[in-house]
C-alpha cells in the first residue's frame, strides 16, 4: 500500500527514444526508398494518366518539393537542373537527369545523364519532347495540391520556350504525383513506425512532471523544450508545437493556440498537437493531459467522459475508412454516425506522408469555406497503403465545470490497409496526469 502511494509521487521514467540514426543511414533509406519509388510506381502512374513525358524543373533557391522524393540522397538542385520520365511502353518509365552537379553515385538512378547548363539544358528537353512527339507532357503546376506545383511562372516560361511547339502538349501533373507520392512503400513502414515512436517520446516528455511543473512552467517553456529536444534526436518539425489550455471559467477557442506566456496551473486540461519530419517522412499527433488538483488522484469524471466521447467519435470514423471511399462519402456516413450517438463532433482529417498535409484525400475540414468549389482531395478515393491523420474533436459539457463545454480533441497517424486502418501507435484512451 505505501509502495503504491509512493509510485504515485514518483517522476514517470525518461521517455525512450529509438537510437538516433547518422546521416549514412538516413541516406541509405532515402536512396532505397526512390529507388522502389521509380522503378514501381512512375511508370504505372504515367500510364494511368495517359502522360507521355513528366519534366521535374528545379534551381536552387528555389527547390522543386518533389525533388527529394524522386532523387537519390544528396542531389543538388543546381542552377536549372531537369528531372525526366519518358513513358515508352516499357517495364518502367526511362529516367534522364539533366543539368549541373551530377554526382557519380547517381548515375545508377538515371538510364541517361547529361551534364548540362543554362541553355543546354533547354536544348536537350527540346530533343526529348522531338523524340517522343505525341502524348501529353506533364509538368508540376497545380493550384489545389502544393506538391504539385513547384513550378515558377519564370521557369514555366523558360521551359515554354525551351520546348517549342511542344509547350501545347503540357499539362497539370496533379493527379499523376498524388499516384506517385501518395503510396507508402514497404520500404517506409518501419521508419514511419519510428517516426511515429519519436513523437510519442516528446508528448511524453511535454506532460511529465520533469518538464511541466505547474504554476511555473510556460506554454511557451513547453515549445522550447520541444522543439530543442527534437533537434536532438535529428528530426525536423513541420510546425511549431501548438499547446492550448483549457481551464474552468477561462473562455475557449479551439483553433487559436494558447498564448506562450500562459503559465500552466493545477486543474488545466492540457493539448498538445505535435508532428515530426523523419527522413521523407511526416507524423501528426494531439494528445492531451490533466494537471491534478492538489488531493486529486486523476481528472473529475466529466473529463473521463468528454475523452470518451471523442474516442468513441474515433470509432465511428475509422469504421467508415474503407478503400475506395471519398473522403465526403467517409465524413458524411461518419457525422451522420457521431448524430445518432448524440455527439457533438467535428471530423478534419487529412491525408499525411512525405508532407504533414499531404496529396490524398481531405475527411471533413474544421471550418468548411462557405461556396468554396469541391477540389481535388475531395474527388480522390481512399486507398490502400496511404496515410490519414485522424484528426477530430468533440465538445461535452462538463458538470464539474459548471456545465462548461470541453474539446477533447485527438489526432492519430494510421495507414489504410485492406483489413481496415492501422494506427502507427495507440490511440489515448485516458488523459496524461502531469504529477
Amino acid at each position: 500500500m505505501i509502495a503504491a502511494a509512493l509510485a504515485l509521487l514518483l517522476p514517470l521514467a525518461a521517455p525512450a527514444f529509438p537510437p538516433v540514426r547518422t546521416a549514412r543511414e538516413m541516406g541509405a533509406l532515402r536512396d532505397r526508398v526512390v529507388t522502389a519509388r521509380l522503378d514501381r510506381l512512375v511508370g504505372p502512374a504515367m500510364k494511368a494518366n495517359r502522360v507521355a513525358i513528366w519534366i521535374v524543373l528545379t534551381r536552387e533557391d528555389a527547390v522543386e518539393p518533389l525533388l527529394r522524393l524522386l532523387t537519390p540522397d544528396g542531389t543538388y538542385p543546381g542552377s536549372r537542373n531537369a528531372y525526366v520520365f519518358v513513358e515508352e511502353g516499357k517495364a518502367r518509365a526511362t529516367r534522364i537527369a539533366i543539368g549541373s552537379h551530377q554526382p557519380p553515385e547517381a548515375a545508377s538512378f538515371w538510364d541517361e545523364v547529361a551534364e548540362a547548363r543554362g541553355a543546354e539544358v533547354g536544348d536537350r528537353l527540346r530533343a526529348i519532347a522531338d523524340r517522343v512527339p505525341e502524348g501529353a507532357i506533364a509538368v508540376d503546376v497545380s493550384p489545389a495540391t502544393p506538391a504539385a506545383d513547384g513550378l515558377s511562372a519564370s521557369m514555366r516560361d523558360w521551359l515554354a520556350e525551351a520546348l517549342g511547339p511542344h509547350a501545347a502538349r503540357m499539362t497539370s501533373s496533379e493527379r499523376l504525383v498524388v499516384d506517385v507520392i501518395e503510396p507508402r512503400l514497404p520500404e517506409e513502414l518501419s521508419a514511419w513506425q519510428e517516426a511515429a515512436e519519436i513523437t510519442r517520446a516528446l508528448w511524453e516528455e511535454a506532460f511529465s512532471a520533469r518538464v511541466l511543473k505547474p504554476g511555473r512552467t510556460t506554454v511557451g517553456d513547453l515549445v522550447a523544450h520541444l522543439r530543442e529536444l527534437a533537434a536532438r534526436q535529428r528530426v525536423g518539425m513541420w510546425f511549431r508545437p501548438d499547446f492550448r489550455v483549457q481551464r474552468r471559467g477561462l473562455a475557449f477557442d479551439p483553433g487559436t493556440p494558447s498564448s506562450l506566456d500562459t503559465v500552466v496551473q493545477p486543474g488545466d486540461l492540457v493539448h498538445l498537437d505535435v508532428g515530426v519530419v523523419f527522413g521523407d517522412l511526416s507524423t501528426d499527433y494531439q494528445r492531451m493531459a490533466y494537471v491534478p488538483r492538489e488531493g486529486e488522484q486523476g481528472p473529475p469524471p466529466g473529463l473521463v467522459a468528454a475523452l470518451a466521447n471523442t474516442h468513441r467519435l474515433q470509432d465511428l470514423l475509422v469504421a467508415e475508412m474503407r478503400p475506395g471511399r471519398t473522403g465526403p462519402e467517409v465524413h458524411a456516413s461518419a457525422m451522420r454516425a457521431a448524430e445518432a450517438a448524440g455527439l457533438a463532433a467535428q471530423i478534419y482529417s487529412h491525408s499525411i506522408g512525405s508532407f504533414g498535409h499531404f496529396v490524398g484525400p481531405a475527411i471533413g475540414a474544421f471550418k468548411p469555406s462557405p461556396g468554396a468549389t469541391p477540389g481535388l482531395r475531395s474527388t480522390l478515393p481512399l486507398r490502400p497503403s496511404a496515410g490519414t491523420a485522424v484528426e477530430l474533436n468533440t465538445r461535452t459539457a462538463v458538470p464539474e465545470w459548471g456545465g462548461q463545454d470541453v474539446y477533447a480533441m485527438e489526432e492519430d497517424t494510421a495507414i489504410l490497409e485492406p483489413g481496415g486502418v492501422r494506427f502507427l501507435v495507440p490511440r489515448q484512451t485516458a488523459f496524461y496526469l502531469v504529477r
